[in-house]
């Protein structure tokens, strides 16, 4: 029994891994932000329908996990020679299982987007997370392709109107994109022992600066947290320098939370922007026990 009960909470925790289940508090806090923007554009119009909003969150949380299990499906002939470490080359998750299981996830919300008139933009994630599963051992596919799957995510939240003014969603969503493309490209060089590509760590800054800078009459508390980000990426930068590879990427996919408490402070939205910021510790913990990368 007890062999039994060790093989059980070891195939979860090779679950958990190959979902990165670590960086789920990232997509929480984009959605926190999803909902900032909402509250913003529709004023005292806006109301909050948990059932509905909590259900929408899980299936982006759901499309979140199974692009994950795809991802390493799709790349278990390649991670069995560079990472045999890894569940599916290991032996321990069977490949057509993880392929039914992410399928299946995704089939799932589908359903439900298309049966929802105001969740419709779950069908464009999936989508997505398709073309990323399939085509992201293409460079700039992947790079594209991931900035989408994370933009979209402020987007579905925020459900804007056909008569609303969406300038504001668009910004964000571009800025969360571009975080997203110079992360992807980070990490397409993460185990390349070549640090001259360091210095793209500080691009993670644009985004959330020009979100200061553009809403700055509005709330000048920004440059909080604008600081506290600009601090961490350069302690990423640090990490990339000195060959800290896994290290830095966790810094970086940790500075999602960051990057949604800064762009929720711009808009004075200060519970959620504390929200972000627990997600942000909460990741932290999380990425010591099951790595995110």
């Amino acid at each position: 029994m007890g062999d039994n009960a060790t093989r059980t909470i070891s195939k979860t925790a090779d679950w958990f891994g190959m979902m990165r289940i670590s960086n789920a508090p990232t997509v929480v806090s984009n959605i926190l932000v999803g909902t900032a923007i909402a509250i913003t554009m529709q004023s005292k119009y806006w109301t909050l329908n948990l059932s509905y909003d909590l259900f929408l969150a899980t299936c982006i949380l759901v499309v979140y996990f199974a692009g994950m299990i795809l991802n390493d499906a799709f790349d278990a002939k390649r991670d069995k020679k560079h990472r045999p470490d890894r569940p599916i080359p290991s032996g321990l998750i069977p490949r057509s299982l993880a392929w039914v299981a992410g399928l299946t996830l995704l089939v799932a919300v589908s359903v439900f987007g298309i049966g929802h008139g105001s969740a419709n933009g779950l069908v464009l994630l999936v989508l997505a997370v398709l073309l990323y599963t399939f085509l992201h051992r293409w460079f700039i596919f992947a790079l594209i392709l991931m900035a989408i799957c994370r933009g979209l995510v402020y987007f579905i939240v925020a459900n804007p109107s056909t008569d609303s003014d969406i300038s504001l969603l668009i910004t964000f969503c571009l800025a969360l994109a571009f975080y997203t493309a110079v992360l992807t490209f980070i990490g397409r060089f993460e185990n390349n022992k070549n640090t001259a590509l360091s210095w793209i760590t500080w691009l993670l800054l644009l985004p959330p600066a020009y979100a200061v800078c553009a809403y700055l009459p509005n709330s000048w508390v920004a440059y909080i947290p604008l600081a506290y980000i600009a601090y961490w990426v350069r302690l990423a930068w640090l990490d990339f320098k000195a060959g800290s590879k896994v290290t830095g990427m966790h810094r970086i996919l940790s500075g999602f939370c960051l990057l949604d408490c800064v762009l929720a402070t711009s808009l004075e939205q200060y519970l959620i922007a504390g929200l972000c910021l627990i997600c942000f510790f909460i990741t932290l913990v999380l990425q010591r026990r099951i790595l995110g990368t």
